[in-house]
């Protein structure tokens, strides 16, 4: 073979490689595209309902949890006597059982605090993912060097303190002098 059938042929390798390498790319790129497609089909449906998160519904289901506490609470006060909500027994279901449906209203709004203030810790729960923990032995060691520097503070100012007593007594004692 002469040296230019090898050239030409070590072209088409190339090229072919080239070729390769765009066809694995392109399939690479199709086959995330499908796990992105796959991914949103996951998340529509009725489930998304509680994933996605919207701007005011923190502060929305907060509030709502207030009002029905506070109600809960005015219906518990008015039916054991105290100053609050009465309600007659001729509302239906509500006036047959208000005790009921004072503490299913306070349930109610403790469920929706719970869930109006689990956005604020679910940062830090992966932050505390990735933080890295003393051991035994280090947190030991911090330990009793802690203790040691509050004993020795300790020491200082009940010295400090006899110090000072003894000060503002030699000038009690001079003022009585004079």
């Amino acid at each position: 073979m002469s040296q230019e059938d090898l050239k030409t042929q070590d072209k088409k390798a190339l090229k072919e490689e080239k070729k390769a390498k765009k066809r694995q790319e392109r399939e690479e790129r199709k086959q995330l595209r499908l796990e992105e497609k796959a991914k949103q089909k996951k998340k529509h449906g009725a489930g998304s309902v509680f994933s996605k998160e919207y701007k005011y519904e923190g502060l929305i289901l907060l509030i709502l949890s207030i009002v029905s506490l506070v109600l809960g609470t005015l219906v518990l006060l008015g039916h054991s006597g105290k100053d609050g909500l009465t309600i007659p027994s001729y509302v239906w279901l509500i006036g047959t059982y208000p005790k009921l449906m004072a503490w299913i209203l306070i349930g109610l709004a403790v469920i929706g605090l719970i869930l109006s203030v689990i956005p604020f810790f679910k940062p830090s729960v992966e932050e505390f993912k990735r933080v890295t923990w003393l051991t035994g032995s280090q947190l030991l060691k911090n330990t009793g060097i802690v203790v040691t520097f509050v004993i020795i503070m300790a020491l200082f100012f009940f010295v400090a303190d006899l110090g000072l007593a003894q000060v503002v007594r030699f000038f009690n004692w001079l003022a009585g002098k004079m």
